[in-house]
Parts: structure tokens; C-alpha cells; sequence
């Protein structure tokens, strides 16, 4: 599905964030100081003391054609000196703007923090998308590759959780989510395959619940070794000012394993479902940059998603490191339709190059195929799990 040139726009990319990271928040050594192009060596790009990073952005996926834009991304940590008994993880947070070639614009904020002593773990997602996506259907069987109808819509969305740390690294919290999606206007092929969907032209969706994250991570952008499980409920209720009324139960379970060689092995399982009157854009999809890589986003959606993933990390260079993963994964109407036969898989492979070493921050490459003969090349900064 992608263009053969993405891979050398995405490299473009990397040299231009490479370059940014060491401009915003990297110390001068005296070579540096004395020739300025010691300043783009990467052993000085990677030790630097990394903070606050401008990026243009120019990369291109399925989803989106050729996107352009600027993130700015925020390294921190809440913690200091006095902190012994409780070292507290770092936090990241960022801001971006980008438009595509296919009108699509969204503008983002995202940050994950941990409060000083890790008292709370506070994750927090809002933006606003004019956007346009892919449907094929709904369900694990739908029209042709080619088959798909555009549809067009805007989209106002908040996303929040607040966790208390309850002891060793438990937290237990409440979430919120809010979604508004508006002037939804659909390209119609042979049939109109939003027709009779909830939230067909627009849904107001608002759902409170619990959340409980036991997060053992070494560290939360490239962990080695731990493990981080989360579950949450949401209630979407007229009460709150919902359209519809559905219950989402989210469930998140990674482990990771550092071997001798100092490679990386690890797994993740995932699971999002749901009960009630669900809007169409709100329902579980399968395949993006995380989990079943090497599915367009949506080609599959439904009320109930599950699926299951392993990786392998090796560093074959101080600041490179090549990885191997495949994953399974399925949507259903309903839990008890699950089974075997219509399982999805999905596997490829990737490179990791170090940006910065103490934030141990990497930009990520990965090439994946699927079982439905799709593709995807997938550049992002951090690891995809």
C-alpha cells in the first residue's frame, strides 16, 4: 500500500529529527565548540542532554498519503535529588500539527507523566481531526480490498486518565473519554455500508470509569525488562450527555524479557470490547502502528477486538538495533463468535536507531505484511510496545 519512496522520506526524517535533537537540548563538547561539525557525529547527537524537540515531520503511510507537518515533543522528569526512596520514571509529552495530501488535518496533544515520587500517573489525549478515512464494512469479513467508501468527518476528542499510586507501583484511578464526531459525509460506491450504523451522521459519545495500572516498566518508552498490565471500564450514559449508551472494557498486558545477549523479548496482549449501542467510529480496529502492523487501519472493525504480539530486539551496534515481530489478532460482533478460523496475522521487520542514549528515545522503522496480502512501513519515535 505504501509508496516505494517512503523509505527514503522516512530516513530524510530521521536525519532531520537526529539534527533537531542535538540543536534543542544537546551540550557542547570542546570539539564541537572548535568544529561545528562535530556537532552532527552521532556519539554527540546520542549523549546529549536531550529536552525539548521541534521536528518537521514529512512521512507518508496508507492511511494518510504523504503528510507534512510539526511536532514538538517535551522529555522530562518530575522527579529530583531528594527522591531516593521513590525514583520516579521519566514523562513525555507532544504537540503536533499535520495536514495530508489527502485533506486530512489534525492537531494533537499527548502526554504521559509521572507526578514526583510517582504518586500519580496521570495520561491525557485531546485533539481535533478534520479527517478522512477507509470503510470496508464492519465485521471480520468485508467488501474487496478496492471496495472501500470514503468517508469524510470532524472529530473534537478528549481522553484522560488520573491513576494514584496505591503501593508498589499499583495505581488505581478514573478515566474519562468524550468524543464528538460531525459533518459526516460518506462517498458511496454500490452500497452505502454506513447505512443503519449508529452515529451514521455524527455521535456524541461521554463515558466515565475505573482504571487500575500496574506498571512495572523499567522505562515507559523503551522497556527491557518488567511488565505493565492495565484494565478499565468505561460508562457511556445519557446521563453524561452521551448519544448512545454502551460499556467498554479495555484490557492491556505487556511482558518483557532482557536475555543474555542483551537482546529484548517482548509481549503484549490486547483486548478492547464492548456491549451496548456503539457509533461507528468508536467501534475496535484493527491494525496501526502498534499492534497488527500491516493492516490499514479499520480495513477490519467491529464491538469486540482481540489480539496478541511478540517482538525481538538486537542490538547489533551501539545506537542501532534490528527487531523481528508478529502478531494475531481478530474483530467480532460478539465475543462468542470468536474463533480460529478467522484469525488475522501480521509480522515483519524493523530498525531501531538510538537518538538520544540517557532518554533511551529511538526512532523506529518497521516493513510489515499481513495474511490479506496488505503492507505497511511505519516510521515513529519509541518503541511500538
Amino acid at each position: 500500500m505504501f509508496e516505494n519512496y517512503s523509505m527514503k522520506r522516512s530516513l530524510a526524517v530521521a536525519c532531520m529529527l537526529l539534527c533537531g535533537a542535538r540543536m534543542a537540548g544537546a551540550q557542547d563538547t570542546t570539539a564541537a565548540k572548535k568544529h561545528w561539525l562535530g556537532k552532527l557525529h552521532p556519539d554527540s547527537i546520542i549523549n546529549g542532554k536531550l529536552s525539548i524537540i521541534p521536528v518537521p515531520v514529512l512521512s507518508s503511510s496508507p492511511e494518510t498519503g504523504l503528510r507534512a507537518g510539526v511536532v514538538l515533543q517535551y522529555f522530562f522528569n518530575t522527579g529530583n535529588k531528594a527522591d531516593t526512596l521513590r525514583k520516579t520514571r521519566d514523562s513525555y509529552s507532544y504537540l503536533e500539527a499535520l495536514y495530508s495530501t489527502r485533506n486530512q488535518t489534525v492537531f494533537e496533544n499527548y502526554t504521559q507523566m509521572y507526578t514526583p515520587g510517582e504518586a500519580f500517573f496521570i495520561k491525557h489525549r485531546m485533539g481535533y481531526a478534520n479527517y478522512n478515512e477507509r470503510v470496508w464494512g464492519f465485521g471480520n469479513k468485508t467488501v474487496g480490498a478496492n471496495e472501500f467508501e470514503k468517508v469524510t468527518y470532524t472529530r473534537l476528542y478528549l481522553q484522560s486518565s488520573v491513576a494514584r499510586q496505591l503501593k508498589n507501583q499499583l495505581f488505581a484511578g478514573i478515566n474519562l473519554n468524550i468524543s464528538k464526531t460531525y459533518d459526516v459525509s460518506t462517498v458511496v460506491k454500490d452500497t452505502n455500508l454506513l447505512a443503519g450504523q449508529p452515529g451514521q451522521t455524527g455521535s456524541l459519545v461521554v463515558g466515565v470509569g475505573p482504571t487500575l495500572i500496574w506498571d512495572k516498566r523499567d522505562h515507559p518508552m523503551n522497556a527491557s525488562r518488567g511488565w505493565y498490565g492495565e484494565l478499565a471500564a468505561t460508562w457511556y450514559t445519557g446521563t453524561l450527555g452521551s448519544d448512545y449508551r454502551y460499556t467498554e472494557f479495555l484490557g492491556d498486558v505487556r511482558k518483557y524479557y532482557t536475555l543474555r545477549d542483551s537482546s529484548v523479548l517482548a509481549f503484549q496482549g490486547y483486548g478492547l470490547l464492548t456491549s451496548g449501542t456503539v457509533p461507528w467510529r468508536e467501534k475496535a480496529r484493527m491494525g496501526n502502528g502498534t499492534i497488527m502492523r500491516g493492516y490499514f487501519s479499520g480495513r477490519f472493525r467491529d464491538n469486540q477486538y482481540l489480539a496478541a504480539q511478540a517482538e525481538y530486539r538486537k542490538p547489533v551496534h551501539r545506537w542501532v538495533t534490528l527487531a523481528a515481530f508478529a502478531a494475531v489478532g481478530q474483530v467480532q460482533h460478539t465475543i462468542g463468535a470468536f474463533t480460529p478460523k478467522d484469525t488475522k496475522l501480521a509480522g515483519g521487520l524493523g530498525l531501531r536507531v538510538l537518538a538520544n542514549k540517557a532518554k533511551r528515545i529511538y526512532l523506529r522503522f518497521d516493513y510489515a505484511v499481513s495474511t490479506d496480502k496488505t503492507s505497511g512501513f511505519y516510521f515513529k519515535v519509541g518503541e511500538a510496545f
